[in-house]
C-alpha cells in the first residue's frame, strides 16, 4: 500500500469523527476482509496470466504437442474409455451413490444425535456394509462429521466467508479426518501447497501461467523411495532436488491433487488451475520415467467447490492428457453426504497405496 505522503499525523479525534459519521456503511468485518482479499487476489492471478480461464483451457487444447483436453465420461468423439479410467469412475461412482458408505455392526447405536433427514438415510439398506467398508478405513466419528457439516452450512449463510476459511475450517479437517481414519494413515500424508510454486519454471507451458491448487496426498518414502532419491538428478534450472514440480513435500511423491474453492467462485477457473498443475506434474514424472512409452495409469483429481466435491480422472499417453469429468462425490450439506466424500478419499488413499506406489517404485528400478 501506498504510503501518505503528509508526514504530520491525523489526530485521534478525526478518525473517530470519520467512524462515526451518519450515512456511511458500518466497518467491514473481518470475514469480509478477508473474502475481499481472497477475491483480489484472484483477480491478480488473472492479469498476472494475461489470459482469461476460458482462452488457457483453449490453448491447452491447441498445443501441438500433448495437448490436454477436458472431456465428458463416454464423450463419443475420444472413442471408449481406458479401462482402468473406466474401474476407477464405477468404483467412486457407487460411493457417490450412497452405496455401501457406512461400515457399523448396529447402525442404531449411531443414528440417535443425527438430525432426522440423516437418521432416516443411514437406516438405506444398501449404504451400510460392514464387510466391504472396513476393509478401507474405520468409521469416522459422527460428532466430527457433524461438526465439520455445522461449520460449512454456516459458512454459506452469505456470510462473505473467505476461500483460506472454507479451507481451513471445512476441507482441511474433512481431509485429516478421512485421513486419520484411513488404513494407510501411517504412510501417506496431506501438504498444503496453495503458496507453493511450480518449479523449475521450465515444467510450464511457455504461454500458461504457473497455476498451482489447495493440498495434495503424497507417499511417505519407504525404504525404496529413500535409496532411490540418492540417485535421483537435480532438473536443469533447479535448486533443489525433487520427485515432484515443486519444492513442498519435496521427499514425498504426490499421488492425489486437490483443488479447492469458495462456493460462488467459477468451475471454469478451478479446470485451467488443476488442468496447468497436472500438467507439469506430469511432465516431471515423465523426466523421471525416459523414453519408455505407453498408457500412464489413471489418475484421480478432485475440486471442492464450497460445500460440493467433485472428481475428475486423467488419462494420458504419448499424444494427449485427457481429463474425464466428472462425478459429483458428495457435500458437507449433511452428514450422510460427507460420509459419501470421505469413502471415496478412503478409496483413493487405498489406490494410492495399492496402485500408484508400485507404478512409482516400478520407474526408478
Amino acid at each position: 500500500m501506498q504510503e501518505d505522503s503528509d508526514p504530520t499525523p491525523r489526530p485521534l479525534k478525526r478518525v473517530r469523527d470519520l467512524n462515526n459519521l451518519p450515512g456511511l456503511p458500518p466497518s467491514p468485518t473481518r470475514s469480509a476482509l478477508s473474502a475481499t482479499a481472497s477475491e483480489a487476489s484472484e483477480v491478480e492471478s488473472h492479469l498476472s496470466g494475461r489470459l482469461s480461464p476460458v482462452k488457457q483451457l483453449q490453448l491447452l487444447e491447441d498445443f501441438e504437442e500433448n495437448p490436454v483436453f477436458f472431456r465428458n465420461f463416454n464423450d463419443e468423439e475420444e472413442g471408449e474409455e481406458p479401462e482402468d479410467v473406466t474401474a476407477m469412475r464405477r468404483a467412486t461412482q457407487q460411493f457417490a451413490d450412497g452405496i455401501a458408505i457406512l461400515g457399523y455392526p448396529d447402525i442404531n447405536t449411531v443414528i440417535s444425535a443425527l438430525p432426522p433427514m440423516d437418521k432416516m438415510r443411514f437406516q438405506y439398506s444398501w449404504a451400510n456394509d460392514l464387510e466391504q467398508r472396513c476393509v478401507l478405513g474405520s468409521m469416522p466419528s459422527t460428532a466430527q462429521m457433524l461438526d465439520i457439516v455445522d461449520t460449512a452450512r454456516k459458512y454459506d449463510g452469505g456470510s462473505g466467508v473467505s476461500e483460506d476459511e472454507w479451507n481451513s475450517e471445512v476441507q482441511h479437517p474433512l481431509l485429516k479426518l478421512a485421513l486419520n481414519t484411513s488404513k494407510h494413515r501411517q504412510t501417506l500424508d496431506i501438504h498444503n501447497v496453495k503458496t507453493a510454486r511450480i518449479e523449475p519454471a521450465s515444467l510450464v507451458r511457455s504461454t500458461l501461467p504457473g497455476r498451482v491448487i489447495d493440498y495434495v496426498v503424497a507417499l511417505n518414502p519407504d525404504p525404496s523411495i529413500k535409496q532411490a532419491w540418492r540417485r535421483l538428478r537435480l532438473l536443469p534450472c533447479a535448486s533443489i532436488k525433487s520427485w515432484n514440480h515443486t519444492t513442498r513435500a519435496r521427499h514425498n511423491p504426490i499421488a492425489i491433487n486437490i483443488e479447492t474453492k469458495g462456493p460462488m467462485k467459477s468451475w471454469t477457473d478451478g479446470k485451467p488451475q488443476i488442468a496447468i498443475w497436472t500438467d507439469a506434474w506430469l511432465k516431471r514424472l515423465a523426466l523421471i520415467r525416459g523414453n519408455t512409452g505407453g498408457q500412464w495409469p489413471a489418475l484421480p483429481l478432485l475440486i471442492a467447490q464450497g460445500h460440493d466435491w467433485h472428481f475428475l480422472i486423467v488419462s494420458k499417453n504419448d499424444y494427449k492428457l485427457t481429463i474425464w469429468e466428472q462425478i459429483d462425490i458428495g457435500n458437507t450439506r449433511s452428514c450422510f453426504d460427507a460420509m459419501k466424500v470421505v469413502t471415496v478419499l478412503h478409496w483413493l488413499m487405498d489406490w494410492a497405496e495399492r496402485v500408484w506406489r508400485p507404478w512409482l517404485l516400478g520407474l526408478l528400478e
